[in-house]
């Protein structure tokens, strides 16, 4: 009997604890990272690449053929995911990459992996154990907020998470079908308690779509259109930097902090505390918020 219930308790602690950090499944791999560090190398119109000549040929072909396409596109996402999934896989030979970009990668990563990786995977790993802890700390709550604004079940499986030296302009993105985000670990936007708040705005992807189509078909009924493109974008800017202001101490949430509904949604903000925070309170509906919001935020067609 006492054998059995000292099995029973070592098997109890390797249960893994409540508001565990895998809410997240958090990656740092090599050739994920290579593409996104080109990416950025070739944004940098005008400049020579730095390096011998297989990693100038690669920046070249990146500044030609790579950063002509979003990120955001179906293709891209697919390479991204199947990048990913290599971590650090020696051969990227049955990858199901372009054969093209599958060379150039291979030519490039052995520059790479000399001279920027070290600085990069380091970079990556201390963002990475920065972040578990507020993780650990919030997710519970964090998820069960969000689901429930949303009016969305949180993903049932840990949210896949690249990160990497570059991720975009933005610091970070998401591609859905499956849910995968790539966050850069060195993004200034990203450091400190400002992660916690990026990561469950870019899981938020996957979670407002109902809230999308209600504010679309808002639209429709009162014959308007928003100010400003994406405004739905600007609505979950808004709730998730809200919840993450109500855990963490004297923060300010991303959007405000980083001047973004002034350069994106002019008065935005201000109409999202008059006709979302309610909701968000709990002090009126969904419907009603949505309703508020195109009034208060729209315009006549």
């Amino acid at each position: 009997m006492r054998s059995r219930n000292c099995a029973l308790f070592v098997a109890l602690l390797l249960l893994p604890a409540a508001g565990r950090a895998d809410t997240f499944e958090f990656h740092n791999g090599f050739w994920i990272n290579l593409h996104h560090f080109l990416y950025e190398q070739a944004l940098a119109q005008g400049a020579t690449p730095p390096g011998p000549q297989d990693w100038r040929e690669a920046v070249n072909y990146y500044r030609s053929e790579v950063v002509k396409q979003d990120l955001l596109s179906d293709e891209a996402g697919q390479i991204n995911d199947r990048l990913a999934n290599l971590e650090d896989a020696k051969s990227i030979a049955d990858a199901g990459l372009p054969a093209d970009l599958a060379a150039i990668l291979n030519a490039a990563a052995p520059v790479y992996r000399a001279q920027w990786w070290p600085a990069h995977d380091r970079a990556n790993r201390a963002w990475i154990e920065a972040a578990k802890p507020l993780i650990t700390k919030y997710d519970e709550a964090l998820k069960k907020e969000l689901a429930a604004a949303f009016q969305t079940d949180w993903p049932a499986e840990p949210v896949r998470v690249d990160v990497t030296e570059y991720a975009n302009w933005a610091g970070a993105y998401t591609t859905l079908g499956p849910m995968h985000i790539t966050i850069s670990s060195v993004d200034p936007g990203n450091q400190g308690d400002a992660a916690l708040e990026i990561l469950f705005h870019e899981a938020s992807h996957a979670l407002v779509g109902k809230t999308r189509a209600a504010l679309a078909d808002a639209l429709v009924s009162q014959n308007r259109l928003f100010r400003t493109r994406n405004f739905w974008h600007a609505l979950l800017f808004y709730t998730a930097g809200e919840f993450a202001r109500r855990h963490l101490e004297d923060y300010t949430p991303y959007a405000v902090k980083n001047g973004l509904y002034d350069r994106a949604w002019p008065g935005a903000q201000e109409v999202l505390q008059k006709d979302w925070q309610p909701y968000l309170d709990g002090k009126i509906d969904r419907q009603t918020a949505i309703g508020r919001l195109v009034s208060d935020y729209g315009v006549a067609r």
